[in-house]
């Protein structure tokens, strides 16, 4: 019979009564060998060991608990096969086998973390050059010392208005205007939370002694504005008309 003794997993020959016939350097190098199998066993797994490793069971795998020269309860993974009445035996560490899997998880998380942060990156670029393409959406323009112009762009969200309103507030307190021409002519959809949005904001421009002037709604936006603030603000179809009558109010001053 060829001995088991370089196999490079721990290895056992054992007879009917598991007694150990052979063994592998392997073995010798994990296990504090004794007399008999069952010693290498932790007590709650022997009675599996009586179950399960018997001739009954020509080839089996199970689990076992076992006591190694470093851990009192390591778990290995049992390999028998009988033949002429004694029983092959290889052991593998299922201990190991999960250190293995938990150091390629800490890996795993580990590279996507770093690939949580570069998306984060990602996305808050993406939300500044966003927050700029809002401020660009409503730009304030001044127009003569007591009049400021803010041409509009686009669809209309809350999100957006929220942006141009902060820069709104903000100049038209530096400069003290007396009126703000909002330019709808570039506007296209305005969503219901945006008109909401927007009521608001000319009822804070309202609020602190500005006056409002929408300019070049199309019939359906006219539809659709139904909110507080943008039912006071005055109306005008072009620019250039209410231009033109503020610069005339202005000379009868």
């Amino acid at each position: 019979m060829v001995s088991g003794k370089f196999l490079p997993l721990p290895y056992f020959l054992l007879d009917e009564e598991l007694a150990i016939l052979d063994y592998s350097r392997s073995a010798s190098d994990i296990f504090l060998i004794g007399d008999n199998f069952r010693t290498l066993v932790d007590e709650e797994s022997r009675q599996k060991v009586s179950q399960y490793i018997q001739p009954d069971f020509s080839e089996i795998e199970i689990e076992l608990n076992m006591k190694t020269k470093y851990d009192p309860l390591a778990v290995f993974g049992i390999s028998s096969q009988w033949e002429d009445n004694k029983v092959h035996i290889l052991c593998v560490e299922k201990t190991k086998e999960v250190d293995n899997l938990t150091d390629q998880l800490t890996k795993l998380r580990s590279r996507l973390s770093e690939t949580d942060f570069e998306l984060l990156e990602k996305k808050e670029e993406l939300e500044v050059a966003i927050e700029r393409i809002h401020k660009l959406s409503g730009p304030f323009i001044p127009l003569y010392a007591e009049a400021g112009l803010v041409p509009l762009f686009g669809d209309l969200q809350a999100d957006k208005l929220q942006v141009i309103e902060e820069n709104i507030l903000y100049r038209i307190d530096e400069g003290d205007y007396e009126q703000v021409f909002f330019d709808f002519h570039a506007v296209g959809e305005i969503t219901d939370d945006g008109e909401k949005q927007l009521g608001q904001l000319f009822e804070t421009i309202q609020l602190i002694g500005t006056k409002t002037i929408i300019v070049g709604l199309s019939p359906s936006q006219v539809r659709g504005l139904k909110s507080k603030g943008t039912l006071k603000a005055a109306s005008m179809t072009s620019l250039k008309q209410a231009i033109s009558e503020y610069i005339i109010k202005q000379n009868h001053k």
